[in-house]
């Protein structure tokens, strides 16, 4: 990806974090571990919460992220665009790496990844919609999370790869379910599910959800027009829960 590209994606993400999480979600991670699933290329939103006051961050990343000069630079960068963030968490002398007192990489997609009540905070950024085993993701994030802590995860449900924008964002939802499998084979597509399919999923783990907020949605005339060409799995939802194109979940595990 070039510079430029990368820069504006993951200022994007950075914008998108702090325009979700209010002052009791920052409290949560101050001082504390917290845990990013699925980080990818981006160690933006992770020195963005350092820089927001949390002791360390656990990235749960089944392939490490290339750490380059490049990695360093976009965080400069961002930052000279006015987003806090701590620079600190990457290392850069003969080679670019995570700061060990920063920032630990654990090896596990998230559904295999075991921790007890290990943090106050937990959260992922466009993860959820490509997760498979959405229960078993969510059944891994409760056990991981405290009593009493907070997830959060931003999920896009646009189309992916020949489908991003400029093409319309539920274009990809006009293909059977047998073809689109034969496009984009699992572990290798987003998955095409609801809003309400990330509730249920969530509540069923145990959580309580306090909001699913909109973040983006399609233009209602869009939708209109495209609404015949969907699959029979779009057309059995409301409108207004397939017009969702991004949004936060934010839920809690329960104190007690």
């Amino acid at each position: 990806m070039p510079l430029p590209v990368a820069v504006q994606r993951h200022a994007f993400l950075c914008n998108w974090m702090q325009q979700v999480l209010t002052p009791a979600l920052w409290a949560a991670a101050r001082g504390q571990t917290v845990c990013e699933i699925g980080p990818g290329d981006c160690t933006a939103t992770a020195a963005l919460l350092l820089a927001g006051g949390a002791r360390h961050v656990d990235l749960i990343e089944k392939h490490p992220p290339l750490l380059d000069r490049n990695q360093a630079e976009i965080l400069k960068q961002l930052r000279a665009q006015g987003i806090a963030l701590d620079l600190d968490l990457l290392q850069t002398g003969d080679q670019v790496s995570l700061n060990p007192a920063k920032a630990t990489l654990r090896r596990f997609y998230m559904e295999d990844y075991n921790a007890e009540r290990h943090y106050p905070f937990v959260y992922s950024l466009n993860v959820l919609e490509h997760v498979e085993d959405l229960e078993g993701f969510f059944a891994s994030c409760f056990r991981a999370t405290l009593p009493g802590g907070w997830n959060v995860h931003i999920i896009d449900l646009g189309g992916h790869g020949e489908f991003e924008a400029p093409v319309p964002p539920l274009d990809f939802q006009t293909y059977s379910d047998r073809l689109f499998g034969w496009m984009f084979p699992p572990y290798h597509r987003a998955t095409r599910r609801f809003v309400g399919d990330y509730r249920v999923a969530a509540e069923r783990a145990g959580f309580v959800i306090a909001d699913l907020r909109t973040l983006t949605a399609a233009d209602p005339e869009y939708v209109r027009k495209i609404w015949p060409k969907l699959r029979p799995a779009a057309r059995s939802r409301r409108v207004e829960e397939v017009s969702v194109i991004e949004f936060a979940l934010i839920a809690s595990r329960p104190a007690t």
